[in-house]
């Protein structure tokens, strides 16, 4: 008995030292990704997907690889709160090759706030990128619900980037209802608004990007949609 014992807690003990392996090397292939390689064609069809409210422990790493199997290169507006615990899923984001942009730290209407207030969810926010990416430096930043005014204009330092097609994931309906929302509407130069902590959203891309490319549409993040896009200045406020 006491043999079986000591054979099980070995047993045991080897096959959560496997596991931990398996963690790690799989983390560290996350982490030295090739990024997404996208050549950008100006005269074709472009649209810009986005994220908001992450990263999300569940649901940003499923979006992730599926991003990556379909070479799609998005921009993910974070929250700072978010960031304790998921660091490695913003390594992997920047190692994938898509944008690293900011929400503000609590995800507050900034609208209601002092001007000190809002410059804490700036830099408290751009202080956790800075510890986890070093050489990471954010160029663009989308206030919470959408919501902005002089004032907030005048405190973030930053250009506001809003969207132009609303996916009403934030509502938590099913993947149909969100792909219908899009697909029935979106448009060339489109800036499309999704958030990465709905399992429903997943869903939804599965569907929907494939659909996407059929009808000839292309994949850019925020900088290389400003950049190229001629309704870009509609979006960008500053």
């Amino acid at each position: 008995m006491k043999y079986r014992n000591i054979g099980f807690i070995l047993f045991i003990s080897l096959s959560c030292l496997l596991i931990y392996l398996i963690l790690l090397f799989s983390l560290q292939a996350r982490l030295h990704r090739t990024p997404i390689q996208s050549e950008i064609d100006p005269q074709q069809p472009m649209i810009a997907i986005t994220f908001d409210d992450g990263p999300n422990a569940s649901y940003t790493l499923p979006l992730l690889d599926l991003l990556y199997k379909e070479q799609v290169p998005a921009t993910f507006f974070v929250v700072g709160e978010a960031i304790s615990g998921n660091e490695n899923i913003l390594r992997e984001m920047a190692a994938s090759g898509h944008e690293i942009e900011i929400h503000s730290f609590s995800h507050p209407d900034l609208t209601t706030l002092a001007p000190q207030q809002i410059r804490e969810e700036l830099w408290k926010t751009e202080e956790r990128l800075q510890t986890i990416l070093p050489d990471y430096h954010a160029r663009y930043f989308r206030p919470p619900y959408g919501k902005y005014n002089q004032q907030v204009q005048q405190t973030i330092p930053l250009p506001l980037v809003l969207w132009t097609l609303d996916s009403g994931d934030w509502d938590h309906p099913q993947a149909s209802s969100i792909y219908d929302q899009v697909i029935q509407q979106v448009q060339n130069q489109d800036i499309l608004i999704f958030h990465d902590d709905n399992p429903e959203t997943i869903k939804t891309l599965k569907k929907l990007i494939p659909e996407l490319k059929k009808e000839g549409f292309q994949f850019v993040t925020i900088s290389s949609f400003l950049e190229h896009a001629s309704s870009a200045s509609v979006l960008l406020i500053k």
